[in-house]
């Protein structure tokens, strides 16, 4: 009876806050928890599919979005929570709410994005069939403190994986692949690149620079961003694992991805800007190659899919092209940034939208280590906005912007008038908010009628 009554109040609070535009993605999981501790458990061990969850620092949105496509192109029936919710109040949520009717959801598997402090809760609970993890990266040290921290947070929950299942990982992460070292059902994804450079003379972050075995500094072979790459330590003889999905060339915004599973080469379209993204399509396409998804079925539905919201998501303002990506940490900002410089087009406007609050880690000290140096060139427009505008405007003048380039309007959706105001009709327009920041300036996008709203697409 307790169940019963934790999912059907569950519900109807989620509909009343969403008629009411308070959205809705949380409550209804608080609720139903607060009747019966158990809800999740006992919807996740009710998926004929099971659950996969999917984690990481950076992609997690992006992949679990292409994923899910993926799968439901090839028939499947999956819920997911699409608000991107993705503690456990949200990940209850998603299941609570996938069925209007009937009790349990009427769906054939569980692929939720999960918060890698979610991680040990959401698996005990679920005990999914796969886990899958993209990156790890410094993220919000007020909240998750050094990268150790978040690693140990998804070790505890692949200990509660499914005897039989199976682990996702990104080898060219060492952190990542060393998840997998004990396990036998692993696959891994990875790149290699022959044509691309490693990059030089800047100072990429490397969070990961020393062998997760025996702790001696790794070195590589080839270096993608950060601590990406195909390395090896010359200590112990640990090595970056043999990936059994590779991507073998990428040709760069617009183009396609050449890829190699198990032997067996194939083209992709690539929608998505950035290396950084090649590596989300390539995660994505792990889980669904797993799961059964035929690789040509999977490499002919990518060129339909569209991107998740504010996750490199292009939107027409007034005619005019403009793209919305997410920043939240260093690695994460220059790999944005990386794709932004990959876009030929001279005439470029930027506007940064940089707030503090929890969500987006209340210690801004990490702009700081952004390399705008490298990529943000004197002849771009910039726009500044958000409750830190001006610590932002203060690093691009430290970066070598002057005054007169950078625009401060602390009110985001002022700055974006100003902006697309001033710009010219050839001219592509980029904005760049941390967390709260594109809820807000998505809520604004939406309620303009530019953009529809994350349940609708």
């Amino acid at each position: 009876m307790r169940f019963f009554l934790a999912v059907w109040i569950a519900r109807i609070v989620g509909w009343v806050s969403r008629l009411t535009g308070r959205g809705g993605s949380s409550l209804p999981g608080l609720i139903a928890r607060r009747i019966d501790p158990q809800v999740f458990k006992r919807l996740a061990r009710k998926m004929p599919g099971g659950v996969i969850l999917l984690t990481g620092t950076n992609g997690k949105t992006t992949t679990a979005a292409i994923a899910t496509f993926l799968l439901r192109k090839s028939g499947r029936k999956v819920v997911t929570n699409q608000a991107g919710a993705n503690l456990i109040l949200g990940l209850t949520t998603a299941l609570i709410q996938a069925s209007r009717l009937r009790l349990y959801p009427k769906a054939d598997l569980a692929l939720l994005e999960t918060d890698e402090a979610t991680m040990p809760k959401a698996a005990e609970e679920s005990q999914p069939k796969v886990i899958a993890v993209t990156n790890f990266f410094r993220d919000q040290l007020d909240r998750y403190g050094e990268l150790s921290t978040t690693v140990n947070f998804v070790k505890k929950g692949i200990e509660k994986l499914d005897p039989e299942g199976w682990l996702v990982l990104n080898a060219d992460d060492p952190q990542v692949a060393f998840l997998g070292a004990s396990y036998s059902r692993v696959l891994y994804f990875g790149a290699d690149l022959s044509v691309y450079p490693t990059p030089q003379g800047h100072h990429d972050i490397q969070d990961a620079r020393f062998c997760p075995s025996c702790g001696h500094e790794l070195r590589y072979v080839r270096q993608y961003y950060a601590h990406i790459g195909d390395y090896y330590c010359p200590a112990c003889g640990l090595r970056r694992p043999i990936p059994d999905l590779l991507l073998v060339d990428w040709q760069g915004i617009h183009g396609t991805l050449r890829i190699d599973y198990r032997g067996e080469q194939i083209r992709v379209p690539m929608r998505l800007p950035g290396l950084y993204n090649a590596y989300n399509v390539m995660a994505a396409m792990a889980v669904a190659l797993l799961l059964g998804v035929e690789l040509d079925t999977a490499a002919n539905s990518l060129g339909s899919f569209r991107p998740a919201f504010g996750r490199m998501e292009e939107v027409s303002i007034e005619g005019k092209d403009v793209w919305l990506a997410l920043v939240k940490n260093p690695v994460g900002f220059n790999q944005v940034l990386q794709a932004i410089d990959e876009d030929r087009r001279p005439l470029k406007s930027l506007l940064f939208i940089i707030n503090d609050r929890y969500a987006d880690g209340q210690d801004v000290s990490w702009l700081w280590d952004v390399d705008f140096e490298r990529f943000v060139q004197p002849h771009w427009h910039v726009w500044v906005s958000g409750i830190r505008a001006r610590d932002m405007a203060v690093r691009l003048l430290y970066a070598g912007l002057d005054t007169g380039s950078i625009h401060v309007i602390e009110k985001p959706e002022a700055a974006l008038e100003d902006l697309i105001h001033h710009s010219a009709p050839d001219q592509v327009s980029y904005i760049l908010p941390t967390y709260t920041a594109l809820l807000e300036i998505r809520k604004y996008l939406t309620d303009k009628g530019y953009t529809r709203h994350f349940r609708e697409g």
